[in-house]
């Protein structure tokens, strides 16, 4: 007969020991007759690493952080009794006697509910690295039997336990082969950020967590504990198949879940908009004030075999008993999620049946309409959200489109919250929408600019074949989408180390000024550069890049952007400012071409056709010459528009300032002859940007029309945009450190020129004026 000999702790009992194993040092008391003894006694402790918690007359009271590997135990152990499981291994010396004479098996954890338990065994590293697990799994694979056995002659098999392993870490990088042998194994894996991830979600859904906690790391496997039949009526509307039934809420919490996406830690914040505690209360206070719920809450089956429904003996076929799978996790919770959630606050929550409205395998596109009709236009879920939820019900779909899709939003919530990430907590999400200097991306253009640059490849449609993803650069050869999603992540993550490393101080400042590179443009643009240093290594060195490691393609791209990473750190503010300066798609092409430009001026033999047109196109002696001409128009205009004012309106009190100037361009130079104390007079203050306004400004278009318009047709404003566009090219030839113009731009300020010597300056005045 299998024994326990160390034992199991249950109820109070076992909150004791949660009240212990929840501290994250230990504790002692240290005592002594007389001052000077304890003293002594004191300075002993102090040297083996105790320190002072409180000095009491007679006694001291110390305490010492615990132990790394003990530490681990100790927060799976709490999170399990958070979640809700109901016997535990009393201490980390916990063994299962397999027989009279056979020898104690030692468990790290073990962990119980009504249906099934968890052995979990925790394994650490001192510092975050790479660690070969293949020992513990081999371990667990040799006992895996003999203590399956031990657990069911000890408790029976009514109903019949689930038998769960698990693998919990902190601070080990999970050996791709690892993990595979673990998935093979189905030992389950708990890392550091999930054990932090269930820990909160406990707060929001008590020990209904727990639910969630088994839909996933058992999705698929069944479970004796959970079958269960209804009375239930079946139904078909517009070809699709309903049942209709009544079910304790606490039976449905157990199969049912509301986000569940691939690695656990990213549905946080879904739970977070969707489930809300101060709502739970609420719902919880009015179900026991006897409070109803007339409506139904709408779930979808997601199982791999048909629901069995067995028909009564009504003549119209539709009564009868449904039998629910046993399984975690196979009921998506389309509508009702905070009532179902609310009985598990609700002390009467036990003794209620809710009614259901059951769909089996919905289509996603069917699933996702569903969802809209009623959460957007019932309760207006923000948009933010309905974008973050479509990433999750089409990871899934059957269109490949639709699960390639998926994946931007997919990556950009991984970047957010993967560890070690240069953007962790840094995006603005439905969940954490205020915006400061540092969490300043949002999901939306961090998405976007991951599609873009196709780094996961393209869907190819050809005739009379099934659509095919063909790979992108950052594709995994596997083909598998969570793989491939992983693989981008640790790139896209490591890429942008390179920049939070090597210029931390400026990626730090974000949104802030003199920030550009942790910018939304400033991402986008990084983005676009790592597509195309991969698309330059992929030809020059015609490396397969979907069949190398992330390591290894940060390895080979790390040589190219090393030099930009240098010029950011050595940039001035005017260098910084020119780079953020631009905006939208074209300020980030513009951006990735200059930093292409710098790649290249330090490596020679990088090299694309849009670079090397771009570069040509930059005209050096061009961009000196056309900052002469364009301040000889500037002298030419304002000599010309202050005569015409002064003529119309006259000079009595400075009539034409007030009738002919606009106010806002009054004010602004105005505000400037306060800053200069009043060097110069107020029109001196007159800049090329505030001629186009002048000239369009009331009643002064018939005094400047026949001038100025060198369009000769359309709007007013239209007709003088030729200033406008003379100012954008002056922002670059009177400000160095923003490069070269284009020789378009070279020829449209000389041919203006030209035209403003022909039509507005008069014949009698001289080149100097």
């Amino acid at each position: 007969m299998a024994e326990f000999p160390n034992g199991l702790v249950s109820g109070d009992e076992a909150k004791k020991v949660y009240a212990q194993r929840a501290k994250s040092v230990d504790e002692k008391t240290v005592t002594a007759a007389k001052k000077e003894a304890l003293a002594t006694k004191v300075q002993g402790e102090e040297q083996d690493g105790w320190t002072i918690a409180k000095w009491n007359k007679t006694s001291v009271r110390m305490s010492k952080p615990k132990l790394a590997d003990r530490q681990l135990e100790d927060d799976v152990w709490c999170l399990l009794h958070r979640l809700g499981f109901t016997e535990f291994s009393a201490d980390r010396n916990f063994t299962i006697k397999l027989g009279p004479t056979a020898p104690g098996r030692q468990i790290d954890i073990f962990a119980k509910d009504d249906e099934t338990v968890f052995i979990v065994e925790c394994t650490h590293a001192q510092e975050t690295g790479s660690k070969s697990i293949k020992g513990l799994i081999d371990k667990i694979n040799g006992m895996r039997e003999d203590i399956i056995k031990a657990i069911h002659a000890h408790y029976g098999k009514e109903p019949k336990l689930k038998v769960k392993f698990c693998i919990a870490t902190r601070n080990v990088d999970w050996r791709k082969a690892d993990k595979s042998r673990a998935v093979e194994s189905k030992i389950a894996v708990l890392t550091e950020q999930d054990i932090a991830y269930y820990t909160k979600l406990t707060d929001h859904v008590r020990e209904a967590a727990r639910y969630q906690f088994l839909a996933r790391y058992l999705k698929g496997e069944g479970v004796d504990g959970l079958r269960t039949d209804v009375p239930a009526t079946k139904g078909n509307m517009g070809g699709t198949t309903f049942y209709n039934f009544l079910i304790s809420p606490y039976e449905l919490l157990k199969i049912a879940y509301i986000s569940h996406k691939a690695t656990g830690v990213n549905d946080l914040d879904t739970y977070q908009r969707m489930v809300k505690p101060s709502r739970l209360k609420a719902i919880a206070n009015y179900v026991d004030e006897d409070g109803q719920f007339p409506t139904n809450i709408v779930i979808n089956f997601k199982t791999k075999y048909p629901l069995e429904f067995q028909k009564g003996p009504s003549e119209h076929g539709s009564f009868g008993t449904l039998k629910l799978p046993g399984l975690y996790g196979s009921a998506w919770v389309i509508d009702g999620q905070h009532r179902l959630y609310g009985f598990a606050f609700a002390k009467k929550g036990k003794n209620h049946l809710v009614p259901v409205l059951a769909y089996e395998n919905l289509p996603s596109m069917q699933e996702r309409k569903l969802f809209i009709d009623i959460n957007s236009e019932q309760v207006k879920v923000p948009k933010s959200l309905l974008r973050e939820i479509y990433a999750e019900l089409d990871a899934d779909s059957d269109d490949v489109g639709k699960r390639l899709e998926a994946q931007y939003p997919r990556i950009a919530l991984r970047l957010d919250e993967m560890p070690g990430s240069p953007i962790l907590d840094r995006l603005q999400t439905s969940s954490k929408p205020d915006k400061d200097h540092r969490r300043c991306l949002t999901l939306t253009s961090l998405a976007e600019g991951i599609k873009e640059n196709r780094f996961l490849g393209t869907v190819v449609v050809n005739p009379g074949a099934t659509p095919m993803i063909q790979p992108g650069y950052l594709s995994d050869l596997s083909g598998d989408f969570d793989t491939t999603a992983e693989k981008a992540a640790d790139v896209i993550a490591g890429y942008f180390k390179m920049f939070a490393d090597g210029v931390p101080g400026h990626w730090d400042l974000g949104a802030a000024k003199g920030g550009f590179l942790a910018t939304n443009n400033g991402i986008r643009a990084l983005l676009r550069l790592l597509k195309e240093v991969l698309t330059f290594i992929d030809h020059a060195e015609h490396v397969k890049l979907d069949a190398m490691d992330a390591e290894d393609i940060l390895e080979k791209a790390e040589h190219y952007i090393k030099p930009v990473v240098e010029f950011f750190k050595h940039a001035g503010e005017a260098e910084v400012q020119n780079f953020r300066s631009r905006q939208a798609l074209d300020g980030v092409k513009k951006n990735c071409l200059g930093m292409m430009g710098i790649i290249a001026e330090s490596k020679p033999e990088f090299s694309t056709v849009e670079l090397k047109e771009y570069m040509d196109s930059r005209d050096k002696e061009g961009t000196s010459v056309a900052r002469d001409l364009i301040d000889k128009i500037n002298a030419i205009l304002f000599e010309d528009v202050l005569t015409n004012l002064q003529k119309h309106y006259g000079t009595t009190k400075e009539n034409w300032w007030w009738k002919g100037i606009p106010q806002s361009i009054r004010e602004k130079c105005d505000g400037q002859v306060n800053r200069d104390n009043g060097e110069k007079e107020r029109w001196r203050y007159l800049s090329l940007a505030d001629y186009q306004g002048i000239v369009v400004h009331d009643g002064n278009w018939p005094l400047f029309e026949d001038r100025y318009d060198f369009e000769g047709k359309g709007k007013k404003g239209d007709r003088v945009r030729w200033i406008g566009r003379l100012c954008k090219v002056r922002q670059t030839t009177h400000h160095p450190e923003k490069g070269l113009i284009s020789k378009d731009d070279v020829t449209f300020v000389k041919a203006t020129y030209a035209m403003v010597k022909q039509k507005i300056q008069k014949p009698d005045e001289t080149e100097a004026a």
